[in-house]
Protein backbone atom coordinates (compact mmCIF):
# COMPACT_ATOMS: atom_id res chain seq x y z
CA UNK A 1 0.00 0.00 0.00
CA UNK A 2 2.92 2.74 0.89
CA UNK A 3 4.30 1.62 -2.53
CA UNK A 4 1.41 1.97 -4.37
CA UNK A 5 -0.59 4.68 -2.55
CA UNK A 6 -1.39 8.01 -3.32
CA UNK A 7 -2.46 11.18 -1.18
CA UNK A 8 -6.15 12.46 -2.08
CA UNK A 9 -7.91 15.43 -1.15
CA UNK A 10 -11.86 15.01 -1.75
CA UNK A 11 -13.39 18.25 -1.80
CA UNK A 12 -17.26 19.20 -2.39
CA UNK A 13 -18.71 22.51 -2.79
CA UNK A 14 -21.51 22.84 -0.84
CA UNK A 15 -25.11 23.68 -1.55
CA UNK A 16 -24.02 23.36 -5.38
CA UNK A 17 -27.65 21.60 -6.90
CA UNK A 18 -29.48 24.68 -5.00
CA UNK A 19 -27.24 26.77 -6.79
CA UNK A 20 -27.75 25.22 -9.54
CA UNK A 21 -32.06 25.60 -9.69
CA UNK A 22 -31.30 28.90 -8.70
CA UNK A 23 -28.77 30.20 -10.75
CA UNK A 24 -27.99 31.18 -14.07
CA UNK A 25 -25.83 28.96 -16.35
CA UNK A 26 -23.50 32.07 -16.69
CA UNK A 27 -23.39 32.52 -12.56
CA UNK A 28 -22.45 28.62 -12.50
CA UNK A 29 -19.53 28.25 -14.94
CA UNK A 30 -18.28 31.56 -13.04
CA UNK A 31 -17.96 29.43 -9.45
CA UNK A 32 -16.43 26.67 -10.61
CA UNK A 33 -13.83 29.11 -12.96
CA UNK A 34 -13.37 30.53 -9.45
CA UNK A 35 -12.74 27.17 -7.75
CA UNK A 36 -10.76 26.12 -10.05
CA UNK A 37 -8.16 28.84 -10.68
CA UNK A 38 -6.71 28.06 -7.26
CA UNK A 39 -6.22 24.22 -7.95
CA UNK A 40 -4.60 25.27 -11.18
CA UNK A 41 -2.05 27.77 -9.21
CA UNK A 42 -1.09 24.98 -6.36
CA UNK A 43 -0.49 22.62 -9.08
CA UNK A 44 0.88 24.93 -11.27
CA UNK A 45 3.21 26.08 -7.93
CA UNK A 46 4.19 22.26 -6.46
CA UNK A 47 4.03 19.92 -9.51
CA UNK A 48 3.41 16.45 -7.48
CA UNK A 49 -0.56 16.81 -7.61
CA UNK A 50 -3.29 17.41 -10.53
CA UNK A 51 -6.90 18.06 -10.22
CA UNK A 52 -10.01 16.18 -11.37
CA UNK A 53 -12.97 18.06 -11.38
CA UNK A 54 -16.25 16.85 -11.71
CA UNK A 55 -20.04 18.04 -10.92
CA UNK A 56 -19.28 19.57 -7.58
CA UNK A 57 -16.21 17.67 -6.58
CA UNK A 58 -12.76 18.38 -6.79
CA UNK A 59 -10.17 15.64 -6.75
CA UNK A 60 -6.41 16.95 -5.56
CA UNK A 61 -4.30 14.01 -5.62
CA UNK A 62 -0.59 12.76 -5.35
CA UNK A 63 0.47 12.34 -8.96
CA UNK A 64 3.91 10.26 -8.02
CA UNK A 65 2.82 6.93 -6.26
CA UNK A 66 4.24 5.95 -3.06
CA UNK A 67 4.33 7.47 0.52
CA UNK A 68 6.63 10.36 1.36
CA UNK A 69 6.46 13.01 4.54
CA UNK A 70 6.77 15.41 1.97
CA UNK A 71 3.22 14.52 0.26
CA UNK A 72 1.57 14.71 3.42
CA UNK A 73 2.60 18.35 4.20
CA UNK A 74 1.91 19.08 0.95
CA UNK A 75 -1.51 18.05 1.10
CA UNK A 76 -2.68 18.99 4.07
CA UNK A 77 -0.42 22.88 3.62
CA UNK A 78 -2.38 23.12 -0.04
CA UNK A 79 -5.62 21.57 1.07
CA UNK A 80 -5.64 24.42 3.40
CA UNK A 81 -5.34 27.03 1.22
CA UNK A 82 -7.40 25.84 -1.17
CA UNK A 83 -10.13 25.67 1.16
CA UNK A 84 -9.38 29.23 2.04
CA UNK A 85 -9.04 30.16 -1.28
CA UNK A 86 -12.51 29.24 -2.18
CA UNK A 87 -14.11 30.68 1.16
CA UNK A 88 -12.63 34.15 0.47
CA UNK A 89 -14.80 33.95 -3.18
CA UNK A 90 -18.11 33.06 -0.64
CA UNK A 91 -18.25 29.47 -1.97
CA UNK A 92 -18.31 26.92 0.91
CA UNK A 93 -16.79 23.52 0.73
CA UNK A 94 -16.35 20.54 3.16
CA UNK A 95 -13.37 17.43 2.10
CA UNK A 96 -11.36 14.93 3.66
CA UNK A 97 -7.44 14.06 3.08
CA UNK A 98 -6.61 10.25 2.53
CA UNK A 99 -4.12 7.87 1.74
CA UNK A 100 -4.46 5.01 -0.44
CA UNK A 101 -4.79 3.18 -3.69
CA UNK A 102 -6.26 5.59 -6.23
CA UNK A 103 -5.90 4.75 -9.71
CA UNK A 104 -5.80 7.49 -12.94
CA UNK A 105 -6.01 5.56 -16.11
CA UNK A 106 -6.94 6.73 -19.88
CA UNK A 107 -9.26 4.06 -21.57
CA UNK A 108 -7.83 1.50 -24.16
CA UNK A 109 -8.73 3.81 -26.73
CA UNK A 110 -7.39 7.08 -24.94
CA UNK A 111 -10.89 8.74 -25.35
CA UNK A 112 -11.85 8.47 -21.43
CA UNK A 113 -10.46 9.02 -18.05
CA UNK A 114 -10.54 6.65 -15.63
CA UNK A 115 -10.26 7.07 -11.99
CA UNK A 116 -11.80 4.71 -8.94
CA UNK A 117 -9.63 3.07 -5.56
CA UNK A 118 -10.25 2.36 -2.23
CA UNK A 119 -9.07 5.74 -1.36
CA UNK A 120 -11.84 7.53 -3.12
CA UNK A 121 -14.51 5.16 -1.59
CA UNK A 122 -12.85 6.42 2.07
CA UNK A 123 -12.64 10.02 1.39
CA UNK A 124 -16.22 10.30 0.10
CA UNK A 125 -17.65 9.02 2.96
CA UNK A 126 -15.70 10.45 5.19
CA UNK A 127 -16.74 13.77 3.98
CA UNK A 128 -20.13 12.49 3.85
CA UNK A 129 -20.26 11.97 7.69
CA UNK A 130 -19.42 15.75 8.63
CA UNK A 131 -21.70 18.76 9.37
CA UNK A 132 -19.40 21.73 9.08
CA UNK A 133 -17.70 23.59 6.66
CA UNK A 134 -13.54 22.08 6.63
CA UNK A 135 -11.19 19.73 6.06
CA UNK A 136 -11.04 16.32 7.48
CA UNK A 137 -7.82 14.13 7.52
CA UNK A 138 -8.25 10.80 8.33
CA UNK A 139 -6.21 8.57 10.23
CA UNK A 140 -5.20 6.70 6.98
CA UNK A 141 -3.58 9.75 5.79
CA UNK A 142 -1.55 10.85 9.09
CA UNK A 143 -0.84 7.22 10.74
CA UNK A 144 1.97 6.82 7.48
CA UNK A 145 3.57 10.34 9.06
CA UNK A 146 3.40 9.66 12.60
CA UNK A 147 5.35 6.54 12.43
CA UNK A 148 8.20 7.78 11.00
CA UNK A 149 8.16 11.46 13.00
CA UNK A 150 6.78 10.26 16.22
CA UNK A 151 5.35 13.01 18.15
CA UNK A 152 4.88 15.23 14.94
CA UNK A 153 1.35 14.99 14.67
CA UNK A 154 1.08 16.47 18.66
CA UNK A 155 3.22 19.19 18.17
CA UNK A 156 1.29 20.50 15.40
CA UNK A 157 -1.63 20.34 17.51
CA UNK A 158 0.09 22.36 20.21
CA UNK A 159 0.76 25.20 17.24
CA UNK A 160 -2.95 25.14 16.28
CA UNK A 161 -2.52 23.41 12.68
CA UNK A 162 -5.74 20.80 13.68
CA UNK A 163 -7.65 18.98 16.61
CA UNK A 164 -7.47 15.73 17.17
CA UNK A 165 -10.86 14.62 17.46
CA UNK A 166 -11.68 11.35 19.61
CA UNK A 167 -12.44 8.75 16.54
CA UNK A 168 -8.56 9.96 15.50
CA UNK A 169 -9.54 12.48 12.96
CA UNK A 170 -7.85 15.45 12.79
CA UNK A 171 -9.72 18.94 12.01
CA UNK A 172 -7.56 20.90 10.30
CA UNK A 173 -7.40 24.93 10.59
CA UNK A 174 -7.99 26.23 7.13
CA UNK A 175 -6.46 29.70 8.14
CA UNK A 176 -2.67 28.99 7.96
CA UNK A 177 -1.57 32.40 6.88
CA UNK A 178 -3.51 33.98 10.16
CA UNK A 179 -2.07 31.66 12.05
CA UNK A 180 1.12 32.23 10.90
CA UNK A 181 0.97 36.30 11.24
CA UNK A 182 -0.26 36.69 14.02
CA UNK A 183 2.37 36.94 16.55
CA UNK A 184 4.52 38.95 13.59
CA UNK A 185 1.10 41.57 14.12
CA UNK A 186 1.18 41.92 17.24
CA UNK A 187 5.63 42.60 17.17
CA UNK A 188 4.53 45.02 14.11
CA UNK A 189 6.32 43.57 11.69
CA UNK A 190 2.66 42.95 9.42
CA UNK A 191 2.52 46.02 6.80
CA UNK A 192 -0.85 47.36 6.22
CA UNK A 193 -3.12 47.69 4.66
CA UNK A 194 -3.70 43.54 5.80
CA UNK A 195 -5.45 42.94 2.13
CA UNK A 196 -1.98 43.42 0.59
CA UNK A 197 0.40 41.49 2.62
CA UNK A 198 1.67 38.31 1.62
CA UNK A 199 -0.72 38.00 -1.32
CA UNK A 200 -2.76 36.14 -2.54
CA UNK A 201 -2.71 33.62 0.90
CA UNK A 202 -2.76 36.13 3.87
CA UNK A 203 -5.39 38.02 1.86
CA UNK A 204 -7.84 34.71 1.12
CA UNK A 205 -7.48 34.16 4.90
CA UNK A 206 -8.86 37.39 5.92
CA UNK A 207 -11.92 37.40 3.69
CA UNK A 208 -12.28 33.78 4.33
CA UNK A 209 -12.71 33.82 7.55
CA UNK A 210 -14.71 36.99 7.34
CA UNK A 211 -17.85 34.91 4.87
CA UNK A 212 -17.85 32.58 7.44
CA UNK A 213 -18.57 34.74 10.76
CA UNK A 214 -20.81 36.82 8.60
CA UNK A 215 -22.71 33.99 6.95
CA UNK A 216 -22.64 32.92 10.55
CA UNK A 217 -24.09 36.34 12.46
CA UNK A 218 -26.73 36.00 9.35
CA UNK A 219 -28.24 32.71 10.47
CA UNK A 220 -28.11 34.01 14.03
CA UNK A 221 -29.55 37.40 13.19
CA UNK A 222 -32.75 35.22 11.77
CA UNK A 223 -32.75 33.05 14.68
CA UNK A 224 -31.49 30.36 13.19
CA UNK A 225 -29.44 27.85 14.94
CA UNK A 226 -30.63 24.31 14.11
CA UNK A 227 -31.36 24.42 10.40
CA UNK A 228 -29.60 21.73 8.35
CA UNK A 229 -27.33 25.06 6.34
CA UNK A 230 -27.06 26.94 9.43
CA UNK A 231 -25.95 24.35 11.59
CA UNK A 232 -22.51 23.93 9.38
CA UNK A 233 -21.38 27.60 9.77
CA UNK A 234 -22.20 27.76 13.67
CA UNK A 235 -20.35 24.50 14.08
CA UNK A 236 -17.07 25.88 11.46
CA UNK A 237 -16.99 29.62 13.86
CA UNK A 238 -17.08 27.62 17.09
CA UNK A 239 -14.13 25.11 15.71
CA UNK A 240 -12.15 27.96 14.66
CA UNK A 241 -12.98 29.85 18.05
CA UNK A 242 -11.78 26.72 19.75
CA UNK A 243 -8.83 26.13 17.74
CA UNK A 244 -7.20 29.35 17.21
CA UNK A 245 -8.44 30.58 21.24
CA UNK A 246 -9.90 33.86 22.22
CA UNK A 247 -6.72 36.53 21.50
CA UNK A 248 -6.02 34.91 18.11
CA UNK A 249 -9.65 34.82 17.31
CA UNK A 250 -10.38 38.42 18.39
CA UNK A 251 -7.50 39.88 16.10
CA UNK A 252 -8.75 37.56 13.00
CA UNK A 253 -12.12 39.22 13.87
CA UNK A 254 -10.76 42.58 14.06
CA UNK A 255 -8.35 42.76 10.96
CA UNK A 256 -11.41 40.93 8.84
CA UNK A 257 -13.78 43.90 9.68
CA UNK A 258 -11.02 46.52 9.01
CA UNK A 259 -10.59 44.50 5.76
CA UNK A 260 -14.33 43.92 4.39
Amino acid sequence: MFENGRYLLFLDILGFSSLVERESPETIYSVIDNALDAFSRWEGLNQQFKTIYFSDTFLFYQEPKGYGDWAFLDVYGIGAMLLSALLAKGIPARGSIVFGEFEVKNDSQNRHQLYFGKALIEAYKAERKEQWIGITIQPSAWHPYENKNKGNISAFENERVWKRRSDDVLLLNPFIKLRGWYSYDLMGEVDKPYIEWDQPEFPNDILGFRYLIDTASEYASKGDFSGREAVKYHSTVAFLREIMGVEMFKWAERISHESA
